[in-house]
C-alpha cells in the first residue's frame, strides 16, 4: 500500500518536522533545478518511507533520502545500514508498478544545511548501490 505520510500524520507542528519539511522543500526545489521531476514526497510502502521519489534528468526513478540539520554537519553519518536496506526494499516495491517497471533506479542523498546566511543543499546523487553500499 502507498501512502503519503503527510496525508497519515496531519498535525505536524513538532520543531522536527518542521525542520524535516523546509529540508524536503529546499531539497524538492534543488533537485527540480537539476532536471528532475519529483513524483512522490513522504511515500510510505509498509513500514518504509522515502521522503522523495523523483524521475532524473536520464530517465531514472531516483529513491531520495532527505537530510536537514542546523549549522554544518556530515549527512554520510545519518544513513545507515538500516535506512539504506528499507530505501532498497521500498525501491523494490516501486519497480513493480506499471509505469516504474522498466526503469533503472538510484539511490540519492541531499543534505540540507539551515545557516544563519541561509540554506545550503549538497545532493549525492547514487550515494549507494541496492546492495546497501554507501558512497
Amino acid at each position: 500500500m502507498l501512502r503519503r505520510m503527510d496525508e497519515a500524520t496531519p498535525d505536524r507542528r513538532d520543531p522536527r518536522h518542521e525542520l524535516g519539511a523546509l529540508g524536503e522543500a529546499a531539497a524538492a526545489a534543488h533537485l527540480s533545478e537539476l532536471g528532475y521531476r519529483v513524483l512522490e514526497r513522504n511515500l510510505r510502502v509498509g513500514d518504509d518511507e522515502a521522503d522523495i521519489v523523483a524521475v532524473t534528468p536520464t530517465g531514472a526513478v531516483a529513491v531520495i533520502e532527505v537530510k536537514a540539520r542546523r549549522g554544518r554537519w556530515h549527512p554520510e553519518d545519518r544513513v545507515d545500514r538500516v535506512k539504506r536496506g528499507n530505501l532498497v526494499r521500498l525501491a523494490a516495491a516501486l519497480a513493480e508498478r506499471a509505469d516504474l517497471r522498466e526503469r533503472l533506479f538510484q539511490f540519492d542523498v541531499v543534505a540540507v544545511s539551515v545557516l544563519d546566511s541561509g540554506t545550503e543543499v549538497v545532493h549525492w546523487p547514487h550515494a549507494f548501490d541496492a546492495s546497501g553500499t554507501p558512497w
